[in-house]
């Protein structure tokens, strides 16, 4: 059961949910950090895989018994950024979207060009920074093509012509 303290507590700081009484309960909190596990293993392979049962709002192996950082580390953001999207959904259905139709046009009012910014640079913008190069850093294959591509007519007979390869129109230039 550490896993629902620590995740709890991360993703509070990081909402900025910290004054009792809470705006979320702990039922709650586990249940996106669940779900947010969920998308974790689904974005990015890690060394350890656990058993994430979001019915049951249940993680196995506890993550934090053998300290696994990273995944702990992109479940919090991941689940922060679950709360700041649904925290824009409802400023966004309370303020009102503008949109036009002519040279297109979409524009926010009041506070929701700030949460906008805290979706595109919070928890979800370092997730999606995150995960979007996990498989560059990872990389295992690391070679490349070093020749210039010639064309689809390429005939490897006139490569023993010499430095002349212009001999009447039979060349694969043409």
């Amino acid at each position: 059961m550490s896993w629902q303290n620590h995740l709890t507590t991360v993703v509070r700081v990081l909402i900025n949910d910290l004054d009792s009484p809470y705006q979320y309960s702990d039922e709650r909190m586990q249940q996106v950090i669940t779900v947010a596990a969920k998308y974790v293993q689904f974005d990015v392979n890690l060394d350890h895989l656990y058993n994430v049962d979001v019915v049951n709002n249940n993680i196995s192996p506890d993550p934090t018994d053998d300290n696994d950082e990273i995944f702990l580390s992109l479940v919090g953001l991941k689940a922060a950024c679950i709360f700041d999207q649904g925290t824009f959904r409802t400023k966004a259905a309370l303020e009102g979207i503008r949109t036009a139709l002519g040279p297109a046009n979409l524009s926010f009012g009041g506070t929701l060009t700030g949460w906008q910014a805290i979706i595109d640079h919070g928890a979800c913008g370092l997730y999606e920074e995150l995960t979007s190069h996990w498989d560059v850093r990872n990389a295992s294959a690391w070679a490349a093509v070093l020749s210039p591509f010639v064309n689809n007519r390429f005939d490897p007979r006139y490569l023993n012509i010499g430095p002349f390869r212009n001999v009447g129109n039979n060349d694969f230039y043409s």
